[in-house]
């Protein structure tokens, strides 16, 4: 992508929108962020100190997502009302929030889109799977160029204490009987994916899932982490008979992540990760190389 050419990341003050935003400055392109709330707590002016050009919004404003794409070559979204989402905010946010952003980069003429989904191997329903299901058809429909990315689980945050999978302390929380085959990714190899997608010349279509370069259970993931830290972890199993109750909650949010759980503890494998890894030019993280990283 020539430099003259305008990317706006929505979603980057979040986990991979900001890696994002960040590739694209280091790759010369003119980056613009939507920043919902202070324009100066240290996520926002990090990324203005990088270059990036920051305007106030949010998702559910419309006048704001309009002049955010007006002259815009690339929109990349990886905004979410995930993790801490409250009453509606996954489908105000996650739903109606990007359809309508779908609606004015259309409208504005930007030519690419690159939406963060998530696998296509979750297949629970949920609030948050309809909302990013609605949002790839939306996007399979319309006259831009369209790169949908669909992640597998992130280390950071499945392998990491706000999940229970807490190292440092030597607990850990497994989903199921924790068997089962999960490709997790590192986030800022989905961010690597997204900057290429964003960047690259070229027509573009995809539907890309896209995850770590080896599936392995949770059990399997435990035991990388007990081999570094010589240490035994403590278990606590959450049975599927448990998750599957939390999905009958009535609060979108609860329901979501048990959803997720569940995908979880059936697995999601991508054996072709490496294969895709290559053609968008991505060095995947491997799960020890994460666990290696996570424990300095």
């Amino acid at each position: 992508m020539r430099a003259s050419n305008t990317c706006l990341v929505v979603g980057a003050t979040g986990l991979v929108g900001a890696t994002v935003a960040h590739r694209l400055r280091e790759l010369g392109c003119d980056v613009r962020a939507v920043v919902r709330g202070d324009l100066e707590r240290p996520a926002a002016r990090a990324l203005s100190q990088a270059g990036v050009r920051l305007m106030a919004g949010d998702l559910r404003e419309t006048a704001a997502i309009t002049r955010a794409c007006t002259g815009v070559h690339t929109v990349v979204c990886t905004a979410t009302a995930m993790p801490h989402a409250s009453g509606d905010a996954l489908q105000q946010v996650d739903h109606d929030g990007v359809l309508a952003l779908i609606a004015a980069a259309e409208q504005a003429g930007v030519r690419r889109f690159v939406y963060t989904s998530y696998s296509g191997n979750i297949r629970t329903d949920s609030p948050l799977a309809r909302a990013k299901r609605a949002c790839e058809a939306r996007l399979g429909q319309s006259p831009m160029e369209s790169v949908v990315l669909r992640p597998s689980y992130f280390m950071q945050v499945w392998l990491g204490p706000h999940l229970g999978f807490d190292v440092r302390q030597g607990r850990v929380r497994i989903f199921g009987d924790g068997s089962a085959p999960v490709s997790y990714i590192s986030s800022s190899d989905v961010a690597a994916f997204a900057a290429a997608a964003a960047s690259r010349d070229g027509e573009l279509r995809a539907v890309v899932d896209i995850g770590g370069p080896d599936p392995v259970s949770q059990l399997e993931a435990v035991a990388t982490f007990e081999r570094l830290t010589g240490r035994r972890f403590e278990r606590e199993h959450v049975p599927m008979a448990v998750l599957e109750d939390q999905h009958r909650s009535p609060d979108p949010l609860q329901r979501t992540f048990a959803a997720l759980m569940i995908a979880c503890a059936l697995g999601d494998p991508m054996p072709e990760a490496q294969r895709v890894a290559l053609r968008y030019g991505v060095l995947l993280t491997s799960l020890e190389d994460f666990a290696r990283q996570s424990l300095r």
